[in-house]
């Protein structure tokens, strides 16, 4: 599937790193430099970016034309959606972001409606802009917060809850609590997830001392994340930090234990992904059939190369 983002060069991007980020970006939008195209703010991204929309769009595609037969509609949700638009801040780079990708991809025409959530203003406001000038009726940006279940009760408002479902979730760190991902799977019983799992933007940076230390600053937020406070402390999860000096190891310990509350909530066929080594997108379904679609759709690169998957 060709993927259009409509990139251009921004020419105002000042390519910035981190301390400067911290002090010309709020929430992650830029409060320098606007959309060559529509003259609206964007969001700034790292190269990686590019890759986590090819990856999510190859899979939307599979699932929006695969499934339309079979439901007489289908959901799409997107948590930490952003303003639409986006700069690559190594390249200077402008490009859609995730809502946009989707809401222009071909196979949108399938979803009967979608639900955009951030809990910046100025993105919701922007990509509320952006979403009136598609003529995208059936879809719309709202005010969320992931760590406030009757915050998302009330943004998911009005959604037909029967209908299968898709929701992406792209959070910046692991402070996605576990009871929003079972809320969700409790909301909508037929719900694919692909979600931001970011182990290297975040755990593989502060695991091993949340667990030496119970009162780090993290250790609440990992604890929220895994949905139970046992993990960290446990002594299996002990003997890993101590046994092996790479965080990495840690983290794919957490992964497979992530996995593991998921197959305990009914979203028991998983697969993930590497992004650039920042972190794993990671899928989960309650149906093999959904599986089966992530598989499928990951098989050709954003490189145009075919990836090998190999079943457990």
């Amino acid at each position: 599937m060709t993927l259009d983002l409509r990139s251009c060069t921004n020419a105002d991007c000042m390519n910035c790193k981190k301390p400067q980020r911290e002090e010309f970006t709020e929430s992650g939008i830029c409060k320098l430099t606007t959309s060559v195209l529509d003259n609206l703010p964007v969001r700034c991204v790292g190269s990686w970016a590019t890759e986590k929309i090819y990856r999510l769009t190859q899979y939307f595609g599979i699932f929006a034309k695969g499934m339309s037969k079979a439901w007489v509609g289908l959901n799409y949700i997107e948590i930490c959606s952003g303003p639409g638009r986006c700069t690559i801040r190594e390249t200077g780079e402008e490009i859609d972001g995730t809502p946009l990708a989707i809401l222009n991809s071909q196979y949108f025409q399938f979803i009967n409606k979608a639900v955009f959530i951030d809990n910046s203003v100025s993105a919701i406001d922007t990509l509320n802009m952006r979403i009136t000038k598609l003529g995208k009726s059936h879809s719309r940006a709202v005010y969320g917060d992931y760590r406030d279940i009757m915050s998302l009760e009330r943004a998911l408002s009005g959604m037909n809850t029967t209908l299968l479902t898709l929701a992406f979730i792209d959070p910046t760190d692991c402070s996605v609590p576990f009871e929003t991902i079972k809320y969700l799977k409790r909301k909508f019983s037929r719900i694919d997830v692909i979600f931001n799992f970011a182990y290297g933007t975040d755990m593989i940076r502060n695991i091993r001392r949340a667990i030496e230390n119970p009162q780090y600053p993290v250790r609440k937020k990992y604890d929220l994340f895994f949905g139970n406070k046992e993990f960290l402390s446990h002594p299996d999860t002990i003997k890993i930090k101590d046994s092996s000096p790479e965080n990495k190891n840690l983290a794919n310990a957490f992964l497979k234990e992530y996995k593991k509350n998921l197959d305990n909530i009914g979203l028991k066929f998983s697969a993930e992904k590497y992004v650039k080594n920042y972190y794993w997108l990671l899928f989960a379904s309650g149906h093999k059939t959904g599986l089966k679609f992530w598989n499928e759709s990951q098989k050709i690169g954003p490189d145009d190369q075919r990836e090998f998957h190999f079943e457990d």
